[in-house]
């Protein structure tokens, strides 16, 4: 701006920002939900996250011990595993004093919100940072093992419909499926456009897409496979936060303020005259 230039950005520079402003936000996610309104002595700080400091550490320590490698993923999954334990003992603690009516309210709905935004965070960190991609040329049978997958061309499957003529290639994944990307070719134009097929679990997405189909009896296909860890939990992510804002929309438990706020001191017993207790 003040030199007049111009300056374009791409995603680079957009992952490279994201990740500490997305760190720096799981961990004042951990800090917020302990503080009270007033002050803060750090004897009360460190007893009310001692254990969702604990959480950190043991998720950091899964996280390696199951693959996890990269200064920058470790960590989210670390503060992620902070935030959820912080936000996670406030849930557990209204929840004690309140029944099920605990999850209700403002606040105890911005911790469900909280969880979501973490499940969120780390599902984020995963599927960015560990995605793996690779190609394969194939023939009817031949099978490839990827990213702890394995693949197995199965045949083809050609359908004419109105406007194009689909060409799908059927491949199996750790044996379900088939699956069936595809090769689309219109009619009314020498352009083709290639359709994916994904499979979806709750550790990973497997898309699949084809590159090339060579005609002919023993005619090969190749693909491009990608893998990419955590996707579906971005999704569980946003249903938990939708979760906690409905349950925040509808009115906490509140104490009356005629209600005594310690139990009644019984009276002593009358005494007579002579003062003898009664």
């Amino acid at each position: 701006a003040i030199n007049d230039d111009r300056i374009s950005v791409g995603v680079p520079y957009f992952n490279r920002m994201t990740m500490p402003i997305g760190l720096t936000l799981l961990f004042l996610m951990a800090i917020a939900p302990v503080l009270p309104w007033r002050k803060a002595s750090g004897e009360l700080l460190r007893h009310r996250l001692i254990w969702p400091a604990w959480i950190g550490v043991g998720s950091m320590i899964f996280a390696v011990v199951i693959g996890a490698r990269g200064f920058a993923p470790v960590l989210a999954f670390g503060l992620g595993g902070f935030a959820a334990g912080s936000a996670g003992r406030q849930v557990v603690l209204a929840t004690r004093r309140q029944g099920w009516r605990g999850l209700v309210g403002r606040a105890n709905g911005g911790m469900i919100v909280h969880l979501g935004v973490v499940m969120i965070a780390v599902a984020f960190a995963a599927s960015s940072s560990y995605v793996r991609q690779a190609e394969f040329t194939l023939t009817q049978g031949q099978s490839a093992q990827f990213a702890g997958h394995e693949l197995v061309y199965v045949g083809q499957n050609i359908k004419q419909e109105s406007a194009k003529i689909v060409d799908q290639v059927l491949i199996t994944i750790d044996g379900t499926g088939p699956w069936a990307p595809s090769l689309n070719k219109f009619a009314n134009g020498n352009q083709t456009i290639g359709t994916p097929s994904v499979r979806t679990t709750f550790t990973d997405d497997v898309a699949l897409s084809v590159i090339d189909i060579k005609d002919g009896e023993n005619g090969s296909v190749t693909i491009r496979v990608t893998v990419q860890p955590l996707i579906m939990w971005l999704w569980i992510g946003g249903g938990v936060m939708a979760l906690g804002t409905l349950l925040a929309v509808f009115p906490g438990r509140r104490r009356n303020p005629l209600d005594a706020v310690s139990a009644p001191v019984a009276a002593e017993p009358p005494k007579d005259p002579t003062g003898v207790t009664v």
